[in-house]
Formats: C-alpha cells, sequence, structure tokens
C-alpha cells in the first residue's frame, strides 16, 4: 500500500483537472488523535489550520463522516457550512441536507432500556463506561483493557433477545447499533449523491477503524479516482483502503501538502 503523501501530485492534478476536490473525513483517529475519553478529543491545531486552508480554496468541498452522535462531532470538528454524518450516517445534517434513518430512530426506546441494563451491570467494572449517542451505544473500556472480555460479555448479554440491535467492534470499543442496512459506505454514497462531484475529480475518505472499511469499499465501486486512506501505524493488507497514513499528525501533513501544490 502506498504512503498517501506520495499520491499528493496525482491528486493536485486531477483536481486542476476537474476542478473539484472531495474530502470525507472521519473524526477519531483522524482529524483527532485516540484519547482514553470522548470528551477529550480534539483536532491538532496544525490540522485544523491546514483543512481550513483548503476549505478556503477554490471546488473544495468537506463532509465529517463518524460514529459519534451528530451534535458531537459537529460541536468537536466546528468546521462552518459542511455536512456532518453521525452515528455511522444514520443521522446526517448540513450542506442542504437534514435526515435520520427512521427504523434507526425507531429504534431509540429498546437502546435507552438496553443502555440502562448495560450501565447498571458496568458499575462493578472499573475503567468500562457507556456513551449514550443517541440512535447509538458505545462501551468503551480503553481504561481497563484487562477487562475487555468481561465487558464484551456484559453487553453481549443486554443485546441477546433483541432482534433489532447489533454489536460491532472498535478499537476498545463495542458498540450497539440498530440493525439497519446503514453504514459508513452507505453515507458516503449518499452524501456523494447529493454534492455530485465531477467524474474522474478526486473523492478521498479518510478513517482509522473498521467501520472505515465500509467507506473504502464503498468508494471503490463508485469512481476510479475515489479512493480511502487508511490511517494505522502498520496498514492491513486487507484494508479496502488504497493508501495509508500513519498517524492524525499526518493527516494535518496531508492537508498541508494538498494546499501548497494547488498554491
Amino acid at each position: 500500500m502506498e504512503h498517501a503523501l506520495e499520491r499528493v501530485g496525482t491528486w493536485a492534478e486531477g483536481w486542476r483537472r476537474t476542478g473539484s476536490l472531495v474530502l470525507l473525513l472521519d473524526f477519531d483517529g483522524t482529524l483527532a488523535p485516540i484519547v482514553d475519553r470522548p470528551e477529550m478529543a480534539e483536532m491538532p491545531p496544525r490540522t485544523r489550520h491546514a483543512l481550513e486552508r483548503l476549505m478556503a480554496m477554490d471546488a473544495v468541498t468537506v463532509a465529517v463522516v463518524s460514529g459519534r452522535g451528530l451534535a458531537d462531532v459537529r460541536e468537536r470538528a466546528a468546521l462552518a457550512g459542511i455536512a456532518y454524518a453521525g452515528n455511522h450516517g444514520m443521522e446526517i445534517e448540513g450542506a442542504g441536507l437534514e435526515r435520520i434513518h427512521p427504523e434507526a430512530a425507531a429504534a431509540r426506546p429498546l437502546l435507552r432500556e438496553v443502555a440502562a441494563r448495560i450501565e447498571a451491570d458496568l458499575e462493578g467494572l472499573d475503567g468500562a463506561f457507556l456513551e449514550d449517542k443517541g440512535l447509538t451505544l458505545s462501551i468503551h473500556y480503553r481504561l481497563a483493557p484487562e477487562r475487555a472480555e468481561e465487558v464484551r460479555e456484559t453487553v453481549l448479554e443486554a443485546v441477546d433477545g433483541h432482534a433489532a440491535l447489533r454489536v460491532t467492534e472498535g478499537k476498545m470499543v463495542l458498540e450497539v447499533r440498530p440493525r439497519v442496512e446503514w453504514d459508513k459506505g452507505r453515507a458516503v454514497l449518499f452524501l456523494l449523491d447529493h454534492l455530485r462531484p465531477p467524474a474522474d475529480a478526486p473523492v478521498l475518505y479518510l478513517g482509522d477503524d473498521r467501520t472505515d472499511e465500509d467507506a473504502f469499499r464503498a468508494l471503490r465501486g463508485w469512481d476510479p479516482a475515489a479512493e480511502g486512506v487508511l490511517v494505522a501505524e502498520q496498514p492491513s493488507a486487507e484494508s479496502a483502503a488504497a493508501s495509508y497514513l500513519r498517524d492524525p499528525a499526518e493527516v494535518g501533513a496531508l492537508f498541508e501538502a494538498l494546499a501548497d501544490a494547488a498554491r
């Protein structure tokens, strides 16, 4: 897999030729480093400055696609005039869009019930905690990695018997989601159908986690100039991404390189 900074020339040329560059960006682990508690996450100043440079240029479109709740990621990214897709795209708002997945919204009472049970069961597991994101639940155990199996069993038991819900895993986190046919890949295609970039325009999705693989795969079949960029110190050969960056600091470096190439 090629390092993304080596692709800057190709992307800049495509941007000049088509008059369009689209950046679809995950937040945690991509725009912001992973931290122990989700409320502590923030975009580094260098990354923000470089991204704002890009956004000030002609024909650059940015959207943030995150597992966080919509209001949360909008507040933390704090980028004006863009579309935000929260809860893996089950809620989308901005840039003329406003959509909440109806089946996900209908599952909210059940999620509330399951959240109450999980929180009660987690009381004896120091370092593990539940984050209620409205349309999904995240159960974090980054502060207690040695309790991973106990946390997993707790969550699976709480969800057992509820066919309308499913459990997925990420980096030191389990998620309880409505069992709906929707993910970051479908959200990205929904956004692109609205944004309608010209053919062959560079469309880049940057993400670091398992859930971002859905977006990488979706882009593979959308347009030859659309591709995923995996943020990982040791990129997996099984990833559907076409290139990689080692960490969120290099995400900022990529934005700087694109802005410099355009100038």
